[in-house]
């Protein structure tokens, strides 16, 4: 069984009201004070991934990251309005789909994402974002515009 931490509340005559991080072993029952950084309360927080961009002429203006084999579409991130000739079935039927879950809007010219929303990989997303077909993910950028 793992060791319990928990928060109790301490009123010291000068400083006021403290709080002590304690840690229970639940086999002897016994409480010993902890630094709430070593027992693992708070978390490091996540590092921020690295954002990759791609823009196309019809409109898509996205930005996204990738999260273990999947790639994320940020919210705010804007698809093409439209989709090409070439543009293939899946895509089409994701773009669909999107809108009609309303993670897609409609909004000047362009698509709105409107939640961070996961693709199977960066390929679909570009795909689905600017509305065509696409040879690979190397589009991806890591500036805006380039």
């Amino acid at each position: 069984m793992a060791k319990e931490v928990y928060l109790r509340k301490i009123i010291h005559d000068t400083y006021g009201e403290l709080y002590q991080f304690l840690e229970l072993d639940p086999a002897s029952g016994e409480e010993r004070a902890v630094s709430p950084f070593e027992a693992g309360v708070f978390r490091e927080p996540e590092q921020e991934p690295e954002l990759l961009y791609i823009q196309s002429k019809r409109g898509a203006d996205a930005a996204g990251y990738c999260k273990g084999q999947c790639f994320v579409v940020k919210q705010g991130s804007k698809f093409a309005a439209t989709t090409s000739p070439k543009c293939p079935k899946k895509y089409v039927r994701s773009r669909e789909k999107l809108v009609l879950e309303k993670r897609l809007i409609p909004f000047q010219n362009q698509l709105l994402v409107m939640e961070d929303i996961e693709f199977d990989s960066p390929q679909a997303a570009m795909g689905a974002a600017i509305g065509g077909w696409v040879r690979g993910a190397h589009d991806w950028k890591e500036k805006p515009g380039t």
